[in-house]
């Protein structure tokens, strides 16, 4: 087999602590404070928490016995971390030949010949890269650098926060990925590890494996994986402005519960921050789909298509009513719900007329949606907002929740 060695550059740039970095930026009083942003668990921290051994997924209450009063525990605005995504991705598409976001807080950039045009080295153009971000967003971002992405986002495992790490040094990589397990591998999960127990504990071992075998074993990306590691460029990460669906969930743990009343007010909230972010977006929905975790983590899964494409948010959450009424079960023990709007487009503005009411009405409330949207935006995350909680909470009787 002919293969073509890269010749080409890649970054895989990481935002330090992103969740933590963004509180930081919103609030500039938290810095060199223990800062944690939460949802029942540790979901990010900065990195003078991490040196006290908490790290994501760390249970809320152990990380409050570890820092005891000297913390500042944090529930997460993801809205307002999406926007700060958006300006770092904004630059790196700017000042890059390529952008391939990998997550809210990574991505993968070419910048093959982009040192020689600015006259500089290597290392000095990805140590102005990282303070210009910095400089500009206010973002803590780490650096590093191979001939193809995989080796690149490897390599991220090693030094961080605020780190630039270029690696093109064949000899010395062989003796790193004797080093490094294979779960390190992007997208080699256990179940792959399984198949290859006793041919392939570290990279290296997964290197020497007959290419033509891994399909068979695993399945096609991970002859692209194999090919990344032997420096040919062969993984791309497919970048797609079209949103095919969000969701949101709410876990709690603490509070294992079958109460119907309760369970609804979880929905509830879900549901608030996701139509802030359907408004925000600019889309419309064709089908709701809630999900039920209970006790034992078995996930119950149920779905409603409407009638058509609409961003209406009182059609919406009718349906979500109908969806919990006709299959909540007071003989579950729930610990989670979650929910998932499908099948997005674009929101699409039809000619109105004066003899349509019901296109007028949509109309309007499209325009009041984005009204108290631009309004939170200008102003303050939730300053504005629908009493739908507070309407729930005190007139039980919608939702037959009255005693007998």
């Amino acid at each position: 087999m002919l293969l073509r060695k890269s010749k080409k550059v890649f970054i895989h740039l990481d935002c330090d602590s992103f969740f933590a970095s963004c509180e930081i930026l919103k609030n500039p009083n938290l810095r060199w404070k223990h800062v944690c942003v939460w949802e029942q668990i540790i979901v990010a921290c900065t990195y003078n928490c991490k040196a006290l051994w908490i790290k994501t997924w760390t249970p809320i209450w152990e990380a409050k016995k570890i820092l005891r009063n000297n913390w500042f525990f944090l529930h997460g605005d993801h809205s307002y971390y999406e926007k700060i995504s958006d300006e770092i991705f904004n630059y790196l598409e700017d000042c890059t030949l390529t952008l391939e976001p990998f997550s809210i807080d990574e991505a993968f950039c070419e910048i093959t010949w982009l040192p020689e045009l600015y006259k500089l080295s290597l290392e000095s153009y990805l140590k102005n890269l990282q303070q210009n971000i910095l400089k500009e967003i206010w973002i803590p971002v780490s650096i590093w650098c191979a001939d193809t992405r995989i080796k690149a986002k490897i390599f991220s495992k090693i030094n961080k926060p605020f780190w630039i790490y270029i690696w093109f040094d064949k000899e010395k990589e062989i003796t790193l990925f004797k080093n490094l397990d294979i779960s390190k591998i992007p997208f080699i999960w256990k179940s792959h590890q399984n198949k290859l127990r006793g041919e392939a504990k570290s990279i290296y071992d997964f290197v020497w494996l007959w290419f033509w075998d891994l399909k068979n074993k695993i399945w096609k990306t991970a002859t692209d994986l194999w090919l990344e590691l032997v420096w040919v460029n062969a993984f791309i990460v497919k970048k797609s402005k079209e949103i095919k669906s969000m969701s949101r969930t709410r876990s709690f743990n603490h509070h294992i519960s079958s109460d119907k009343k309760f369970l609804f007010i979880q929905l509830i909230e879900n549901f608030e921050r996701l139509f802030e972010k359907l408004t925000e977006k600019n889309l419309e929905i064709r089908k709701i789909a809630l999900l039920l975790r209970t006790k034992n983590f078995q996930t119950l899964i149920y779905e409603f298509n409407l009638q058509e494409h609409t961003n209406n948010r009182n059609i919406i959450f009718s349906s979500l009513i109908k969806l919990f009424e006709c299959n909540y079960n007071e003989s579950f023990l729930y610990r989670s719900t979650w929910i998932i709007f499908n099948e997005l487009r674009n929101y699409l503005p039809q000619q109105k007329n004066i003899f349509d009411w019901l296109l007028r009405w949509k109309e309007n409330n499209y325009n009041l949606y984005k009204t108290i949207e631009n309004i939170n935006t200008r102003y303050w995350s939730h300053k504005i907002s629908f009493g739908t909680c507070l309407l729930w909470k005190w007139n039980d009787l919608k939702l037959g929740f009255r005693k007998n």
